[in-house]
């Protein structure tokens, strides 16, 4: 025998139906990439479930970084056999990916990149982020260390400049960095950019938006 269930008419059903219809939409709800303009040479890199789209010049590599070094690993080997100018930057990626990195992308020569990492800071305020980063920067031997207030994703950031040296398979090469600095809703967005030339690194910064 099927059991029966009392039908349910006038508002209750109507009270109801709208509830299934508002517990439908949240569970069929995918999270979407916001939108950016790319100036002309460049391209829109973006993703939804990170919440953050970019610009970078359309010749540049885009490398899938990976908090599993073993998956990174199989892509790394990829780009590295396509173009061998990669394996030196490549090894900075593979940290990267484990330290919080959600986008990075390379020049053709593997000399300049742009990264951007996202976290769940133990600071509170965006101060203290860059204390603490000016401290770390120290320790790794960077010089000319300077910042200054700006602008990030339409939000109020915090702008470095540094000079760092990086070993490559060249032997070590100082490199200049813009790094900037935002806090919004608890998490922290780094976006830094080494090696490229200013009015590139500016247009890369002036495209970022975050969701």
């Amino acid at each position: 025998m099927t059991p029966t269930r009392p039908r349910t008419s006038g508002p209750a059903a109507a009270l109801a139906v709208a509830l299934l219809l508002m517990i439908a939409a949240a569970c069929g709800s995918n999270p979407t990439a916001p939108t950016t303009t790319a100036p002309a040479g460049f391209t829109v890199m973006s993703s939804a479930k990170d919440g953050y789209a970019l610009a970078v010049p359309s010749d540049w590599t885009p490398v899938p970084l990976s908090i599993n070094p073993a998956v990174f690993d199989k892509t790394a080997n990829s780009l590295r056999l396509a173009n061998p100018k990669l394996a030196s930057i490549l090894n900075q990626a593979r940290v990267l990916g484990q330290s919080g990195g959600v986008f990075m992308a390379v020049t053709p020569d593997g000399t300049g990149n742009v990264n951007l990492t996202v976290d769940k800071p133990k600071e509170k305020t965006v101060d203290q982020i860059v204390a603490n980063t000016i401290a770390g920067l120290k320790n790794l031997d960077a010089t000319d260390i300077a910042q200054e207030p700006a602008t990030l994703a339409g939000k109020p950031a915090v702008k470095l400049t540094f000079r760092i040296p990086n070993d490559t398979d060249a032997g070590r090469v100082v490199n200049d960095v813009v790094q900037y600095h935002l806090l919004q809703n608890k998490k922290a967005y780094i976006l830094s950019v080494s090696a490229v030339p200013t009015p590139v690194g500016n247009a890369i910064a002036d495209s970022l938006r975050l969701s």
